[in-house]
């Protein structure tokens, strides 16, 4: 919906023809000087003392029309529209002709406030004059539609029951746009703080900082704490976006126009110094706010009013190239911007579900959350609105949702006198995203035992993508939100280790009290040391290598480059499925294949050699299938250090 300021454009021609007294309703000199007297005051933005004249006004002249819309348009700009449509209805009661723009006025008020039926009442009378304008006419039909949409919406309400976040974090202040650490146990959110003027700037009445809270035992949150500096200072800032390890933090700092910045955990745990990102996502001369980074950490969405847009504010998106280096930012487009504004963007941990605000798509009023799924072909779907009463009249915006993908988060002022507060309340199925698992894992050196920060990155088997790219911490700990319904390889590498390789699904196997854990086991390098390339697969009976094969591989590559003094051995090994000759020859040539991949990658022949071993060594009893796939694999072992 439009913003109500419109019924100044509406009013304009009116009060510039308030100097000639003979074009006004009434002749009385006292009530025009004092409605002239209010026109200045509004000129001058002196909303009360315009109200006040007006009053005076009217109380002289009780039927000056033009006095009873100036004042309509006073108590619209000050937030009382239930007054300004009491004022706008005693003006169309003296002559309902006189400016036949009031009743779309009065649609706009009422639909505003859920006076839906009256709104659309309103809007059809409008509709009525025969001198309204082609756009006017257009605009109006568009707000009908509006009405019967939410006149529908609430017939037909949506499952909806949310839950107040509590006092521990809800205050008298705003607070808004949550974020979720990967645990559900931590949130961290923007809070609209009162503060001082400073000096030099006039009129500074508030900022925003971050606050964080933690969940106890019970359930119920803690009391919510600043998080401090270096992230919060004099500025405003806000509207933060965790990564899905939980060590990278992006968010807005506002100084004057508002820019993108981030800052990483430290290994003591503090928050590091923020970092402006590149200009290829901020811009000269516009702002950039409300960030939201995908899952694999590789693609920032964001909302910005630079040039290029559909609108107001749209939703843009930056993507990491190969060299980790954040590329220009490019519009969503349609269906999901407007020309209107769109708000508070969060990509689902699937990495396929975008929830965002707007205030132009069809809905209830104010800033209503939609949701919309990237297809198959690479194109957001149509936006959905989530449906009354998760969106209402009011502002609703900032929704989040955990990684299971049933709770959401978000804020709304719909409850009066308490401002922005944070709500929980359970998605029903239709606007739920694809379930994403919680993983945990520890990184230990093979033999001590000890902690070892490690780089770790996950890839995504079927679309090879980069998923997660961090370091453990200094106790060996990570944890990261997937998708459940793929299948994805972890690797682990640190100097002076051989790497790890792991493959895993994760579907069926979410829960936040028992999360999906990898215990990492670093072996040294070293002669005779052995690893298990657990992401090499080749097809049934087939020494050919399939293509999901080369992420692993190209691992190795990276190892031999890393430790130019070694020698390795490609070692094949198979289950006791078939004929012994049978499968020492496949054990053979799948160690070939591999040593063949290498060597096209450019590793020189005397560094790798190739040996098969049949079914002769297993590490698993042959009497299942789960220890029969565990002695199919390919080891790696260094003859020389």
């Amino acid at each position: 919906m439009k913003k109500i300021l419109l019924l100044l454009i509406f009013l304009l021609p009116m009060l510039l023809s308030a100097q000639s007294p003979k074009n006004l309703s009434t002749k009385n000199k006292r009530a025009v000087a004092r409605y002239n007297e209010a026109l200045a005051a509004y000129n001058r933005y002196n909303l009360n003392e315009a109200e006040r004249l007006l009053k005076e006004s009217i109380k002289i002249e009780h039927n000056f029309i033009e006095a009873y819309l100036v004042l309509t348009q006073v108590y619209s700009e000050k937030g009382e529209p239930e007054k300004a449509i009491s004022s706008a209805e005693k003006a169309v009661s003296i002559n309902n002709n006189f400016f036949p723009k009031t009743y779309f006025n009065l649609g706009v008020l009422n639909f505003s406030i859920g006076n839906y039926q009256k709104a659309l009442e309103y809007f059809e009378k409008y509709l009525t004059y025969h001198e309204t304008s082609g756009s006017m006419v257009e605009l109006a039909r568009n707000n009908i539609e509006r009405c019967r949409f939410a006149i529908h919406a609430v017939a037909n309400p949506v499952p909806f029951n949310p839950a107040n976040i509590g006092d521990s974090i809800n205050t008298t202040l705003d607070e808004y746009w949550p974020s979720l650490s990967v645990d559900e146990r931590t949130i961290v959110y923007t809070v609209r703080l009162p503060k001082e003027p400073e000096v030099g700037i006039k009129g500074t009445k508030w900022q925003e900082d971050f606050y964080t809270s933690t969940r106890n035992e019970d359930g119920t949150w803690s009391k919510g704490i600043p998080v401090g500096s270096p992230l919060s200072t004099v500025f405003n800032e806000g509207a933060q976006s965790l990564s899905s390890d939980g060590k990278t933090m992006y968010y807005t700092i506002c100084q004057g126009d508002c820019d993108l910045y981030f800052s990483t955990i430290n290994s003591d745990g503090s928050w590091g110094h923020p970092l402006k990102l590149p200009p290829a996502i901020n811009s000269e001369k516009s702002s950039e706010k409300q960030p939201s980074i995908s899952p694999d950490g590789q693609m920032l969405y964001f909302v910005s009013n630079r040039p290029g847009g559909l609108g107001g504010f749209d939703i843009w998106v930056s993507v990491k190239n190969p060299n980790e280096v954040w590329g220009n930012a490019v519009n969503l487009g349609q269906p999901v911007n407007s020309p209107g504004n769109e708000q508070s963007p969060f990509i689902h941990f699937d990495n396929k579900t975008l929830y965002f605000s707007s205030n132009d798509h069809i809905g209830m009023g104010g800033q209503d959350i939609f949701v919309s799924h990237l297809t198959d072909s690479g194109k957001w779907s149509e936006p959905l609105n989530l449906g009354y009463p998760i969106n209402t009249c009011k502002n609703e915006e900032g929704l989040v949702v955990n990684a299971i993908g049933k709770t959401a988060y978000y804020s709304s002022n719909y409850i009066p006198d308490k401002g922005m507060d944070i709500y929980t309340f359970e998605l029903y199925p239709e606007i739920q995203p694809i379930p994403s698992s919680y993983v945990t894992g520890t990184i230990r050196d093979y033999t001590t035992l000890k902690p070892v920060e490690a780089h770790i990155s996950l890839i995504d088997l079927q679309s090879k993508r980069e998923t997660m790219n961090s370091y453990s911490s200094v106790t060996g700990g990570f944890m990261v939100c997937l998708p459940s319904d793929n299948s994805y390889a972890l690797f682990a590498q640190a100097p002076g280790y051989l790497f790890y390789s792991e493959n895993f699904n994760l579907k069926g196997l979410y829960s936040f009290d028992k999360p999906y854990h990898l215990d990492v086991l670093l072996k040294p390098v070293r002669q005779g040391e052995v690893t298990i390339m657990r992401n090499v697969f080749f097809e049934t009976d087939s020494y050919e290598l399939l293509p999901e094969s080369t992420v692993e591989l190209d691992r190795v590559v990276e190892t031999l480059s890393q430790n130019p003094t070694i020698k390795v051995e490609i070692g094949g090994h198979t289950d006791n499925q078939g004929a012994p000759d049978y499968n020492q020859k496949l054990s053979e040539r799948r160690a070939k294949s591999v040593v063949d991949y290498l060597l096209s990658k450019s590793v020189s022949p005397e560094r790798v050699s190739w040996k098969g071993y049949g079914e002769s060594q297993p590490v698993a009893p042959n009497s299942s299938p789960e220890g029969r796939a565990m002695n199919r694999r390919t080891e790696l072992k260094i003859l020389e250090n």
